[in-house]
């Protein structure tokens, strides 16, 4: 769900306000600069990994750990809207060939 263009996540009965401007200035580039190289823009949904399982990748690779809504809203800011704003794990338009889907660490794609 949106609030004044923010998400807000209801989860359990636990609201999620936490916003990615919450973080440390610095945090936040990481974050930024992390959605910049790992995520590339389609125009059809991608299901492979919804805003929980991308923001678990980001963790991975930066030591950085936020919260589902955060990873939101940091996406919303970089231009990335969900597919169905009223889901508890946004989906996006992100294309397969993006950095976040390929191989890592030996392991096969997320």
């Amino acid at each position: 769900m949106l609030v004044n263009n923010r998400p807000y996540t209801n989860e359990n009965g636990a609201f999620d306000i936490e916003l990615i401007t919450d973080l440390s200035k610095e945090e936040q580039e990481v974050v930024f600069d992390w959605i910049a190289k790992n995520i590339q823009p389609r125009k059809t949904e991608n299901r492979r990994l919804s805003s929980y399982g991308l923001k678990h990748v980001l963790q991975r690779d930066t030591g950085i750990y936020i919260t589902n809504n955060q990873f939101k809203d940091a996406m919303l800011l970089c231009g990335y809207t969900p597919v169905r704003v009223n889901e508890l794990n946004w989906r996006y338009r992100i294309s397969s060939k993006s950095k976040v889907f390929q191989p890592r660490y030996g392991r096969g794609a997320w």
